[in-house]
Parts: structure tokens; C-alpha cells; sequence
């Protein structure tokens, strides 16, 4: 009797512990979320300096009528200086991809059609893929673009920058992620500031502050 008692008692723990186990697994995710320190300081500080050295923004194209007619359609007629017909008014350069893939381009505009006052203006990437040009990006607040030598997915990574004010300027870093462009961390550039004795500093190089968070990545700098 004790010897079966004994036996039905090791069948529970084992079944016991043979449950929790599947619990587990079932309940454990399928991939963990890769773990990345946010880059130092210093590693922006380079980065910055070495997108505005690097970057390039292909050759100037013709926009394509299709693209052109999407983006001015709705445009005010009676706003100043603003001529809805002038191919002017956008400027397209061609993105260097790879063989296999598909070609894209950017358009920005050029006008106050499509731009603040401050400089800042729209801009937009598309992808020629069936035929057909499809939007991978869009931004509102672009001053200057430059694509960089290295590549995500086969696309070259892309910095903007925007005017905020006479003395601060923003960077933003975007990558390809297979489908489209985004966003892959930031940064201010200061080129005057109050010091810790409160008077103006102008530095000869720009006081970098990153916004980059630990799911950013800075890309490799490509040697030549």
C-alpha cells in the first residue's frame, strides 16, 4: 500500500513539474529584443561630422510628370510666389542602388510651394518598383539631405537636417529597413551657446547633443 501511495505521489511531481515547464515555453517569447548601448557622445560627435563630409545627393533628374502632378494638385493658386506650373518648384536627384534592386529617388521642394521661411522644406523618397513610383518617405522640415557610403538593405542611409533657429540646426538619420526609410536617431548642433559663466560660446565646431536611444545604431564608417 505505502509502495503505491509512494509511486502516485512521484507520478504528481512529475506531471507538476512537466506542466510548468510547457507553461514556460509557451509563455517565453519566440526572440528576445537585441540589446544595443545608446553611442557615446563622442561616437556622434563623428558620426555628425563625418555625415556632413560624406554626404552626397546623386544626379539631378527630371521629376516624373506622374509624381509632379500628385504632389502639386491641391496646391493654393493665390498664395505668393507660389506657381503651381513651374517645374521649378521641385527638384529630383537619383538614388544609386544596387543592380537587384529597385531605383528610387528624392524630390524636395523648392519653392513657397512647398517651404517654410526658415528654409525648411518637403521632401519626399520614392521607389520605382512595377512600373509604378511608391512613396518610402516623407518628411516635412527639410533644410539640406545627403546619403552617406553606407548601405541598409542594399539602400545608402540617409541624414536630413533642418533649420530650427541662427544658431541650432537638427540631424536626423534614417535607414532602409526592406520597405522603406526610417527614422534611426538624432541630433541638435549648436554653433552658439551660453556657457556655465553665462556668456555666449562660439565654438569652432558645433556642440553636438545626441537624441540617439539604445535601439539606434550608428552605421559603420565605409573605408575607401
Amino acid at each position: 500500500m505505502q509502495d503505491a501511495e509512494a509511486r502516485y505521489a512521484r507520478a504528481v511531481r512529475m506531471s507538476a513539474t512537466a506542466f510548468l515547464l510547457a507553461t514556460t515555453f509557451l509563455l517565453w517569447p519566440d526572440t528576445l529584443p537585441a540589446q544595443y548601448v545608446p553611442p557615446t557622445a563622442r561616437e556622434v560627435d563623428a558620426f555628425a561630422e563625418r555625415a556632413r563630409s560624406e554626404r552626397y545627393v546623386g544626379s539631378e533628374v527630371r521629376v516624373p510628370d506622374r509624381i509632379f502632378n500628385q504632389l502639386v494638385a491641391g496646391l493654393p493658386t493665390d498664395k505668393p510666389y507660389c506657381h503651381p506650373h513651374d517645374r521649378k518648384i521641385l527638384e529630383a536627384h537619383q538614388i544609386v542602388v544596387g543592380s537587384n534592386l529597385s531605383g528610387a529617388l528624392t524630390v524636395q521642394g523648392q519653392s513657397t510651394c512647398f517651404c517654410s521661411p526658415t528654409g525648411n522644406c518637403e521632401f519626399w523618397i520614392y521607389q520605382l518598383k512595377s512600373g509604378k513610383y511608391r512613396p518610402i518617405l516623407r518628411r516635412g522640415s527639410v533644410q539640406m539631405f545627403g546619403f552617406l557610403k553606407s548601405r541598409t538593405h542594399g539602400y545608402p542611409d540617409l541624414v536630413t537636417w533642418s533649420h530650427g533657429s541662427a544658431t541650432e540646426s537638427g540631424g536626423r538619420l534614417f535607414r532602409f529597413d526592406g520597405n522603406r526609410y526610417v527614422a534611426s536617431g538624432s541630433w541638435d548642433e549648436e554653433y552658439e551657446y551660453l556657457g556655465d559663466d553665462g556668456k555666449i560660446v562660439t565654438p569652432d565646431r558645433p556642440r553636438i547633443k545626441s537624441h540617439f536611444s539604445s535601439k539606434d545604431e550608428l552605421p559603420d564608417e565605409v573605408k575607401p
